[in-house]
């Protein structure tokens, strides 16, 4: 059995799986390429806290095609002690562990089962989603300090004792090779290759748009991390600058509230829009009609959104995280500005924008690059990594 510790809370009630349909997505994938039982390890999703899950989806736990285990955890993220020792049963029975705590790590080791830890968050993201609700000085530095033992505690011990990583992103990717050398990049996403817009219709879009008004992007968490706030600032600076055009932003969090008021203070609401969630077909298909994604995360996480925005066929007006940087290198499929400064980044919109030519061809750089890395492909190196992996636990059990 292979053991998957997964970081997605869900729910087992009433014969149902509740949990977000990225993930139910991805475990169809393993189904069809491991040839081995499959068991998934979640934190319990608690009563009244609905919201932690994005794009929820509720499944018959009879039809999943995998055993589930939800397991109550405490402040830290660890399984209560009541919970734990089924967890350590299931690790017992299993030829491989995949995950990226170290209470996944602490179980295997227990139980002499090597582990494959998946790892996101570099130290610096591990910083800024900790203090992303701002706080006086001393608050901040006592989540600084939280932040960097939860680094040294849970992710350091994955990076050095792992039998393989498998490295979401650049930044962790770099980060950790100075602890493993034993690591696997690759860039995640829920944009398979039939999702990536067909370039025909990305052409007639680009010949539509030169004549009606820009229409831009932002979807994700409406949190500090992610610079909701700030996409909103980009477009009232653009507004500033005479730009006539459309900026809509679909998600939620905790930054809603303030991003309505904003909006509604500077009397942007005929060009600036605050949408609800969307299921993620439909974002999909409906940003096919934008031309370019405002993303002001502040972050380095490698978020889905870049491979997501750019299977639209839409170049990023980015803020320079160290995912941006490094993936825009690769990419080459928008702009990358200064951190934290909105003023700069919707300058560099405006001038993208008034440069038709420059943005066709980053919209197609944008649609080539998605189709390089989608779904299939990324996951195709994950699983042919476990599989081999897994074999090689079992010839040695």
């Amino acid at each position: 059995m292979l053991t998957i510790f997964h970081a997605n809370p869900a729910r087992l009630e009433g014969g149902r799986f509740l949990v977000d349909r990225k993930f139910h997505t991805g475990m169809q994938e393993y189904l069809k390429r491991l040839d081995c039982p499959l068991l998934t390890v979640h934190p319990e999703l608690p009563a009244g806290h609905e919201s932690l899950v994005m794009d929820p989806v509720s499944l018959p736990e009879a039809e999943l095609g995998y055993r589930v285990i939800t397991a109550r955890v405490d402040g830290a993220g660890h399984a209560l002690p009541a919970d734990l020792e089924r967890l350590s049963e299931a690790v017992r029975a299993s030829r491989l562990v995949y995950g990226g705590r170290t209470e996944a790590l602490r179980l295997a080791q227990r139980h002499g089962v090597p582990i494959v830890g998946v790892l996101e968050y570099n130290l610096r993201t591990t910083i800024v989603f900790a203090c992303g609700d701002g706080g006086g000085v001393l608050r901040r530095l006592r989540k600084r300090a939280g932040a960097i033992r939860y680094y040294l505690r849970e992710l350091l011990p994955i990076m050095r004792n792992a039998a393989l990583l498998h490295c979401n992103g650049y930044p962790i990717f770099e980060e950790s090779a100075r602890f493993n050398p034993r690591r696997l990049l690759y860039l995640d996403s829920r944009m398979s290759g039939d999702m990536v817009i067909p370039l025909e219709a990305l052409r007639a879009r680009l010949a539509h748009r030169r004549r009606r008004i820009p229409r831009l992007i932002f979807s994700g968490r409406f949190e500090p991390a992610k610079g909701a706030l700030d996409a909103v600032r980009v477009g009232l600076e653009c507004a500033r600058a005479g730009l006539e055009f459309e900026l809509h932003l679909y998600g939620q969090g905790a930054q809603r509230a303030a991003m309505e008021r904003l909006v509604e203070s500077q009397g942007a609401g005929s060009s600036i829009r605050v949408h609800a969630p969307i299921p993620y077909p439909e974002l999909m298909e409906r940003s096919r009609e934008f031309d370019l994604f405002v993303c002001c995360h502040v972050q380095d996480d490698p978020s889905c959104t870049y491979l997501e925005a750019m299977g639209c066929g839409l170049p990023i007006a980015g803020y320079g995280n160290a995912m941006w940087r490094s993936m825009n290198r690769h990419a080459r499929a928008g702009i990358v500005t200064p951190l934290r400064r909105p003023a700069e980044l919707a300058a560099a919109v405006v001038r993208l924008l008034g440069a038709p030519d420059e943005l066709d061809a980053l919209s197609l750089q944008a649609r080539g690059f998605a189709l390089e890395h989608a779904f299939e492909r990324e996951f195709e190196l994950r699983t042919t990594s476990l599989a081999r992996m897994y074999a090689g636990a079992q010839a040695g059990a």
